[in-house]
């Protein structure tokens, strides 16, 4: 049975889908929820998480070896773990302030035609012991991995470098001994918080080798958890153009990157719905919803990686079109059932104000004014309300419209306002208002505070 869009978060657990147990589906139903200012997590749908797009996307398609590295480059390399520990720095940091690590793999490529390469990140706070311990033990001697990321020389080490934030970055692809004699996975499932908490408790703490886990409760804890990798799903992360996410929750961008596209594996696209007519869609050279959903999550194989980095992509511009289309088309019918309310105010535009317009100035007005001031006036005898806007470069004659359509007003009887964002402004346009009608009857008046 195929995952429909509006498929309740809550439910999917009884899909199988991402080795994901029901009280975590219950937590990212409640992480949507949030995200989309809904009241009820039980009103988070599927459609929700896909509209959690990505901040940006990494080309890790064409992974290199280590003797193609240079200065800066950003690259994926798939590696073999030779040495990995941690050592503490920063000692003198204050007897209250908590242990500080960098941690650091000592690596090699398949190829092994250069020395190593290191990848190394920080590891902080009161559970750092153990996790120093536990990655330890995640990048054994032969672990193999994929980096992503700016590698850089380390003189210190004669050999190039990528810092990462977290380890969350590496991704731990499945060794000879995750296959069985028919060369299939062995899935050692790591799917709920009771699993990995027992994964976590038999390991050794580096300064208490008889100290276990009691309870993850801290946020070092949940990253252990959150960080347990399921060969299943190492080539979703590899080999491709991959989305990163921001935090959704307790959800790292890796976890949500394996849910997100096993979705998308299983969801039913005759349930997403097009929202556009087909013949706009072709005048503006625009792909399926159902395909723009897919694919703004993870690009197709023969797409430029530039134009998703700049949002330009033919996702990007389906969804975008159809945010701007809506909207508009919301505005279009507000401004309709606006026109035919009545305005309760009629100016009268005659020759007389024309004449006694020509007066006032001291210059001739361009065409472009004329033009505009004739619809203003046009909006203004008319019994629907004006919605306007004026629009123009600096100097090309925006307050002098607003001027004369105020004069219009006042010639019918009315006093006129003309707000200004700031004071210094509003003194300008008064001072200008003045020169304006200074031989008209009318009094100039500043108002401010």
């Amino acid at each position: 049975m195929k995952l429909a869009l509006q498929t309740p978060l809550l439910d999917i657990y009884k899909y199988d889908v991402a080795d994901l147990s029901q009280a975590m589906w219950r937590k990212l139903a409640m992480a949507v929820a949030a995200f989309t200012y809904k009241n009820d997590l039980t009103e988070a749908t599927i459609e929700d998480l896909l509209n959690y797009f990505p901040m940006r996307y990494e080309d890790r398609s064409n992974l290199i070896q280590i003797d193609e590295i240079h200065e800066g480059l950003e690259a994926s390399l798939e590696l073999y773990a030779r040495v990995a520990g941690g050592f503490q720095v920063g000692k003198n940091r204050g007897p209250k302030a908590p242990p500080l690590f960098i941690f650091e793999i000592t690596a090699g490529d398949a190829e092994r035609t250069r020395k190593p390469v290191v990848v190394w990140w920080f590891i902080s706070g009161k559970g750092a012991y153990r996790i120093v311990n536990y990655w330890k033990e995640r990048f054994d001697r032969g672990t193999r991995f994929v980096a992503y990321g700016r590698w850089e020389w380390d003189g210190r080490k004669n050999t190039f470098a990528l810092r990462i934030n977290k380890p969350d970055e590496l991704e731990i692809l499945p060794s000879e001994s995750d296959y069985n004699e028919f060369g299939l996975l062995k899935i050692k499932n790591l799917s709920t918080v009771e699993d990995a908490e027992a994964e976590a408790q038999s390991l050794e703490m580096v300064s208490n080798p008889k100290s276990k886990i009691q309870n993850p409760k801290s946020d070092d804890d949940e990253d252990l958890i959150e960080d347990t990798d399921n060969p299943k799903f190492a080539m979703i992360h590899v080999g491709r153009r991959v989305p990163v996410y921001r935090k959704l929750g307790p959800f790292q961008t890796k976890r949500l990157r394996e849910i997100i596209y096993n979705i998308l594996q299983n969801l039913d696209k005759s349930s997403v719905k097009e929202t556009l007519p087909e013949d706009l869609r072709k005048r503006q050279n625009l792909i399926s919803r159902a395909a723009a959903l897919e694919e703004i999550h993870f690009p197709p194989e023969d797409s430029d990686i530039a134009e998703y980095a700049s949002a330009r992509s033919n996702a990007h511009r389906r969804l975008i079109f159809e945010e701007f289309f809506w909207v508009s088309f919301a505005l279009q019918l507000k401004r309709g059932e606006r026109a035919k309310e009545p305005k309760g105010t009629l100016i009268e535009i005659n020759d007389k104000i024309y004449e006694r317009i020509n007066g006032l100035l001291p210059f001739t007005l361009t065409g472009a004014q004329e033009r505009v001031i004739k619809r203003i006036f046009d909006d203004m005898q008319s019994d629907a309300p004006m919605n306007r806007l004026v629009q123009g470069d600096v100097g090309s004659g925006k307050t002098i419209v607003a001027f004369l359509a105020m004069f219009a007003a006042m010639e019918n009887g009315y006093q006129t306002a003309l707000m200004a964002p700031t004071e210094i402004l509003a003194e300008q346009h008064a001072r200008n208002a003045k020169k304006i009608f200074a031989d008209s009857n009318y009094r100039v008046e500043l108002l401010t505070g």
